[in-house]
């Protein structure tokens, strides 16, 4: 059957507390319809008022294919298995947007997609963009040097020392390696780590996350992402 229902909401997000300059202006799509199979609600994110236009039509042209890309799959999985379960498929997408201030964006695309069995499979994407250098970022590019490995393993050894009962249930010891793709995302105080499901325990466990300061990695940021670091002004305005 055709497909039902088909919305479009377009939010305009800029974090608060930081000035227009400094803040890109997100949008969001939100497209969402159903079939007699199928439910699909997805938000796409764009982003708007970069300095350099080629660069922000490039970046928004490959994050609405890459969402197209995944929803094309699921619709052709979805109707492949069409009448094996009793439940409807289902395929959300939920932008987070956690940074916006400081020529820095930081997002995480949470997917949730059901194709039957005994629960869905959840993915976070996160996206890190240095407005300024007009690219986005891994987590290596924040640092002066590999020496960084170092520290932020130390780092989760120390909150796993410190909150045992937190991190009781890991089958695995979170660690950073050279061949490793490591995913982060960034907050008003934190450099966010954090490992999917499974790959440290039980699905139902949920994503495991590291909050590590960031006045603590100051000394080892490059120089141009200190500015990520909060002032104390703002951390009082915060607490």
């Amino acid at each position: 059957m055709k497909k039902l229902l088909f919305s479009v909401l377009l939010l305009m997000c800029c974090l608060c507390g930081c000035s227009a300059d400094e803040a890109a202006k997100i949008t969001i799509t939100d497209k969402q319809y159903e079939t007699d199979y199928s439910i699909v609600n997805a938000q796409l994110l764009q982003l708007g008022g970069l300095t350099d236009e080629e660069f922000q039509e490039k970046l928004n042209t490959q994050l609405a294919e890459k969402l197209d890309g995944a929803i094309a799959e699921f619709d052709s999985a979805a109707h492949s298995t069409e009448g094996d379960t009793s439940a409807k498929y289902t395929f959300d997408a939920v932008q987070n947007v956690k940074y916006n201030k400081n020529d820095f964006v930081s997002v995480v695309e949470e997917r949730y997609i059901y194709l039957g069995g005994a629960h869905g499979n959840t993915m976070w994407y996160p996206l890190n963009i240095d407005t300024l250098q007009s690219k986005t970022v891994a987590l290596g590019d924040l640092f002066e040097n590999d020496g960084y490995k170092e520290t932020l393993n130390r780092l989760i050894n120390e909150q796993l020392e410190e909150n045992p009962e937190e991190y009781k249930d890991l089958w695995a010891k979170p660690e950073l390696w050279q061949s490793h793709q490591t995913d982060f995302y960034i907050t008003d105080k934190s450099l966010v780590i954090f490992f999917p499901p499974y790959e440290l325990s039980y699905y139902a466990r949920g994503f495991v996350e590291f909050e590590l300061p960031l006045k603590e990695l100051d000394g080892y940021l490059k120089e141009e992402y200190r500015r990520l670091v909060p002032t104390d002004r703002f951390a009082a305005n915060n607490e």
